[in-house]
């Protein structure tokens, strides 16, 4: 008897978590709907088809999902073996933006590929290469954990992206980076000592000052900065954006125009099918819908979280934090920039922004937390 119970244990315990691939479906799902209703006149004024983008990022989506449940029956530790040649590998292809092969995308050159046909961004890639070359590190040197030497490494894995990302003025990447390690190297245990904390403040103060003034006194970071400070000030310029997302969302009221029936989609709302879909979403299904979004969000980050501190191994349970951190991390400020909370910057919505290959890689990375759901403790 006792013998079967263990058996049972053993097999549930092998059990992905099927309430976070329950949630990942349901938020890919709504993320469809929205890409199809916030792209229709977009799509059509660009190449003569309203489900232009949908059919491709619905293609991205499907390859997406049987690409997570082939990753997640794969074992997580194999990562381990070959996460540094992954990050060689994602940095080279960063630096690679920097050439004659990197293509310009309204006049930022971040990304790789042949025109309009097939293009991706390195910087999608790095994030989940950072993240494992980080957690490999510091899980195979948790007995020195305490030691500033042990923190060199990732410090430098860190800064030679930055490095590169700074080259490519990608300040919003910079961020997701700096999130993804500090959030791995937080998990690993570490004491902190004052005197890191003040040296970690003052690199983020002097990078940030940085990538701000890199383009001079006149720089579009900093117009973006001051133009938040007085979001009615240069309404046809630099706060155009911001006033058009307020404009979506104020307008959706409580239950929202109703889906399809954006205004501000028809091209006055710029990225409407990218970085600012959830105005669409808040115009269209007003506030109950954006709040039922916002909850599943939430249920998402929390069963992240879950699967982090319940993992059995450190490496697991590092490689999901990082993971579900750079994910929360661009949820909250996505949602943040569009309700004019904070300047407006380039970020994302996970699971709902048009990217055919940022939502393939998305997913990936979600088939390496369920595989690591797979070796947690039953609560």
């Amino acid at each position: 008897m006792k013998k079967r119970e263990v058996d049972i244990k053993e097999a549930e315990s092998n059990q992905m978590d099927f309430g976070m691939f329950t949630i990942i479906i349901l938020l890919l799902c709504v993320g469809l709907v929205m890409v199809s209703s916030a792209s229709s006149y977009y799509a059509l004024s660009m190449w003569g088809s309203s489900n232009y983008l949908l059919i491709r990022q619905l293609a991205f989506a499907l390859v997406g999902i049987v690409a997570m449940i082939i990753i997640s029956r794969i074992d997580y530790r194999i990562y381990k073996k070959w996460s540094y040649l992954g990050y060689g590998l994602a940095l080279v292809l960063l630096l690679a933006v920097l050439t004659p092969l990197g293509v310009s995308v309204n006049g930022a050159k971040r990304w790789l590929g042949f025109g309009e046909a097939f293009r991706f961004q390195p910087s999608e890639i790095m994030k989940l290469m950072l993240v494992l070359a980080t957690a490999t590190y510091l899980s195979k040197n948790y007995k020195k954990i305490n030691s500033f030497k042990t923190f060199i490494v990732p410090g430098l894995l860190l800064a030679l992206v930055v490095g590169v990302l700074f080259l490519q003025e990608h300040m919003s990447a910079t961020l997701i980076m700096a999130v993804a390690s500090f959030s791995v190297i937080l998990a690993s245990g570490i004491k902190l000592k004052a005197k890191w904390i003040v040296i970690g403040i003052v690199a983020i103060a002097v990078v940030g000052v940085v990538f701000i003034f890199a383009d001079g006194a006149d720089s579009f970071r900093l117009r973006r900065i001051l133009a938040f400070m007085d979001i009615e000030a240069d309404p046809t310029g630099d706060n155009w954006q911001a006033l058009q997302s307020m404009y979506a969302i104020s307008s959706g009221g409580i239950f929202g125009r109703g889906l399809g029936q954006s205004r501000q989609k028809y091209l006055w709302l710029p990225e409407a099918q990218n970085d600012f879909i959830f105005s669409v979403l808040g115009e269209e299904l007003g506030f109950i819908g954006a709040v039922a979004v916002i909850l599943l969000f939430i249920f998402f980050i929390y069963r992240g979280y879950k699967i982090a501190i319940t993992c059995k191994d450190l490496f697991g349970s590092l490689v999901a934090t990082g993971i579900i951190s750079t994910f929360a991390f661009q949820i909250i400020v996505n949602i943040a920039v569009v309700t004019s909370s904070m300047p407006v910057t380039g970020m994302p919505l996970p699971f709902f922004s048009y990217g055919g290959t940022a939502l393939f890689i998305n997913l990936c990375a979600m088939g390496i937390l369920l595989s690591i759901s797979r070796n947690c403790r039953r609560t």
